[in-house]
């Protein structure tokens, strides 16, 4: 670390707290400013901060963790998702129906969906249980990259210091000027995180000699039959991964948008800005963004095959590769990965504290100045709490896998909820428990602690995940059927604002067949279909122009874009119904 690196780095810390002093003006007129931009976002910024949300500083660590272990396929854990609702599903499915219900949290939906007091006691479980108990895990394993990150590129500065120093900033452009900030923030935040992002693959490549230096480091380290399987885009039948691969494509990228997109979708201008972002998203995120980090992380696995934890490789090559300057720009890139999701989780959490704890339970009759207020305070309560859970996460990429099962199966049913007018709010109840509970019993690390672990068979996290995905569906299924359906006055309600689609909500569509019914179901399942292949033919055209397979490279980007303008010709106005 030279001069100029520390240039670059405080120069970059102090331009993000200039622009959320510039608009706090904006950001502390109303909660629904503070927490959804006025919900006056164009897509491609709303877009570009979904990128930079999901970007984190833990990613690329995480890609290494899950190559280390399972090479390319491992990255199926999150290009399983182009189909769920942080893809495509997400952008024609759901991002209308988001973007009418006027909700700030998804929390708030569930008494929009539901009625009575079993509805208010799940809006204030999942205020709880999702805005501050798993937010806080996701925030912790964010955190505890930092540290892995510092420990390696500064190892004589105190990793507790700098973490401080970058909390700081964040919580001081966040608290001061909401979801407008962050938008603002994340802008310059993408487009730095991709260059860092770029720049180190670019030396890595430089320092390796190319992509066929990589394979031949892969047979050395791993021999010639696992290294061809570590370097395939899809994982050989008979392989360990293999069934990881079915449960990822069958079960996992079930639910909707995650809050983070879900928050941005609910900030967009309309409609049509809500898919057009979250298309954008999915093409960007995971059609090009985890390439260079997939390389460098090849690289750093055959730069540093004896490492006990191969996710500090990737940092290793930073410091190794970078010269000054380069250095700087991609630390600043880091920690423009780490801010713009941790301003964007604290963001979101504190909107669960504000609007479904606080303002839904405990001060009902507040002024929009004191839940403003509320809301700052409800940021830095968020912060503290993610603080606390770092302090246990052992590994980025396991606190992966645990969170990917703990709502196992409860997907499904936020899936249906928006077709099926018999769920309810018990059933959802139900789901989460069931859901929530089997996983942790489930979980090697709490049956260590709890002293059962040796003494039941040991099964890997693939059939955990189907056992609670199984136990999940059964139970919320059974007890819909056994209890009452929501009040018909109150689905009626939820139809007029949010225009599903009138497939399989029967009575209620036969009753109220004057509401603005959104009659293109089958027109967005193919749109959604569609638009997946889309994004994976762009993904794997870059990925084997990667491996310098030029012919297939282009062909599956040429079909990408013939696929994408096919969506367009298709394109129907009244796919968006005003609300």
């Amino acid at each position: 670390m030279e001069t100029i690196d520390w240039i670059i780095i405080v120069g970059y810390l102090l331009f993000t707290v200039l622009l959320g002093l510039y608009f706090s003006r904006k950001a502390l007129k109303s909660v629904d400013d503070y927490f959804v931009s006025g919900r006056s976002l164009p897509w491609w910024l709303a877009g570009m901060t979904m990128i930079a949300s999901a970007f984190a500083i833990d990613t690329p660590l995480g890609i290494t963790g899950l190559i280390a272990n399972d090479g390319i396929p491992g990255v199926w854990y999150a290009w399983s998702f182009v189909m769920g609702g942080a893809g495509a599903l997400g952008a024609f499915i759901f991002a209308p129906m988001l973007r009418r219900s006027q909700i700030i949290t998804t929390a708030e939906l569930i008494e929009l969906r539901y009625d009575g007091n079993s509805a208010a006691f799940l809006r204030g479980f999942k205020g709880i249980y999702f805005g501050v108990f798993a937010n806080a895990i996701t925030l912790g394993w964010i955190i505890k990259a930092v540290w892995t990150v510092a420990g390696v590129v500064v190892p004589d500065f105190d990793p507790d210091l700098l973490l401080a120093v970058l909390l700081v900033f964040t919580l001081f452009y966040t608290t001061a000027s909401g979801l407008w900030g962050i938008a603002a923030t994340d802008f310059v935040q993408f487009i730095i995180g991709t260059i860092g992002s770029v720049m180190i693959a670019v030396f890595a490549w430089q320092h390796i000699g190319g992509i066929e230096n990589v394979i031949s480091g892969f047979v050395d380290r791993y021999g010639t039959e696992t290294a061809a399987e570590h370097l395939q885009f899809f994982p050989s039948v008979g392989t360990p991964f293999f069934v990881t691969f079915i449960v990822f494509m069958t079960f996992k990228w079930w639910g909707n948008p995650p809050p983070a997109i879900t928050q941005r979708i609910i900030a967009s201008q309309d409609e049509r800005h809500a898919t057009f972002s979250t298309m954008f998203f999915a093409v960007v995120a995971f059609g090009f963004n985890y390439w260079p980090m997939i390389f460098t992380a090849m690289v750093s696995l055959v730069v540093y095959p004896d490492l006990k934890m191969a996710e500090a490789g990737y940092v290793m090559l930073i410091v190794k590769l970078l010269p000054t300057g380069f250095l700087g720009i991609m630390l600043a890139s880091l920690m423009a990965a780490f801010m713009s999701t941790v301003d964007t989780h604290i963001n979101f959490g504190a909107s669960y504290i504000l609007n479904d704890i606080y303002r839904r339970f405990i001060k009902k009759d507040g002024s929009e100045k004191h839940y403003v207020r509320a809301s700052q305070v409800s940021t830095v309560v968020m912060l503290l709490c993610a603080l606390l859970v770092a302090y246990n996460l052992d590994s980025v990429s396991d606190a992966w896998y645990y969170m990917s099962m703990l709502t196992a199966g409860y997907g499904i049913l936020i899936v249906v909820r928006w077709f099926w007018w018999r769920v309810n709010a018990i059933a959802e109840i139900t789901a989460l428990a069931a859901s929530g509970i089997l996983s942790t019993l489930l979980s090697p690390k709490f049956g260590q602690f709890a002293g059962y672990w040796d003494h039941i068979p040991h099964l890997g996290w693939q059939y955990r995940f189907l056992i609670v995905v199984g136990v999940c569906t059964v139970s919320w299924l059974t007890v819909c059927l056994l209890t009452p359906p929501t009040d018909e006055e109150h689905l009626r309600k939820f139809c007029e604002r949010v225009k599903p689609y009138p497939t399989f909500w029967g009575p209620i569509y036969r009753k109220y067949p004057d509401i603005n019914w959104n009659m293109n179901f089958g027109r967005s399942v193919m749109h959604w279909i569609i638009g997946a292949v889309t994004v994976y033919c762009f993904c794997f055209g870059v990925g084997n122009l990667m491996f310098l397979r030029f012919s297939e490279g282009i062909l599956l980007i040429i079909a990408a874009g013939l696929l994408a303008s096919i969506i367009f010709l298709t394109w129907r106005n009244d796919n968006f119904k005003t609300s």
